[in-house]
């Protein structure tokens, strides 16, 4: 049996008692290689690592990695401006600016004007982290959309192994009933009487 379930509902009529909580439940974890089948609540599938795993889509996962690249992106961005609204990048502002007067004073030219102190680069890198949230908050959105959409689930170890022996008890009991069944209609009837002989009554 391959350790893979897909969660169903069924009809609240159809629904049985879950196999965690013993709740009423209309969710169905079912496999088809069994098959086998357990009741249980939505909320046991959230985080739940000792009672099953979420096997997500290739979908997800490439989603999941692109959403690591364009975090680490955004991070090195906002700890870039940060550095540049910090102390010392604000000390390093003054002396460049220094500097770039003292070069203006040796070669003064009139169309040369300090009317800005941001950079360009510096209104560049801003734009490029407004538009890296903007993507990363879509990715996430994708993200959380697939991971809200998923209906596949791996059994935690000992949860898996129990059901197989289970499974191969159930088994076991039910050859055992009809090796019984067939050894009873294979047997002559007077071979019966002759072993089930009751004591006549004595005369």
């Amino acid at each position: 049996m391959i350790n893979e379930y897909v969660a169903r509902n069924v009809a609240l009529k159809d629904m049985q008692p879950c196999a965690i909580c013993s709740k009423p439940s209309t969710t169905v974890l079912y496999n088809a290689s069994g098959p086998d089948w357990l009741y249980t609540c939505e909320i046991h599938l959230q985080d739940n690592p000792q009672f099953v795993i979420p096997l997500y889509s290739t979908e997800y996962n490439e989603a999941v990695a692109q959403l690591k690249l364009v975090k680490g992106k955004m991070d090195s961005l906002t700890s870039a401006q940060t550095q540049l609204g910090s102390w010392d990048g604000w000390v390093t502002k003054i002396f460049s600016k220094k500097e770039k007067e003292t070069n203006n004073s040796k070669d003064p030219d009139p169309t040369t004007t300090d009317s800005t102190d941001t950079s360009p680069q510096a209104k560049n890198d801003a734009e490029i982290l407004s538009e890296t949230k903007k993507q990363y908050s879509k990715i996430l959105d994708k993200v959380t959309e697939l991971q809200r959409k998923n209906r596949k689930y791996e059994l935690a170890k000992i949860m898996f192994e129990s059901r197989l022996l289970r499974k191969r008890t159930e088994q076991v009991n039910r050859e055992r009933y009809l090796k019984e069944q067939e050894n009873y209609s294979n047997t002559d009837p007077e071979e019966l009487l002759r072993k089930h002989v009751f004591p006549s009554v004595p005369k």
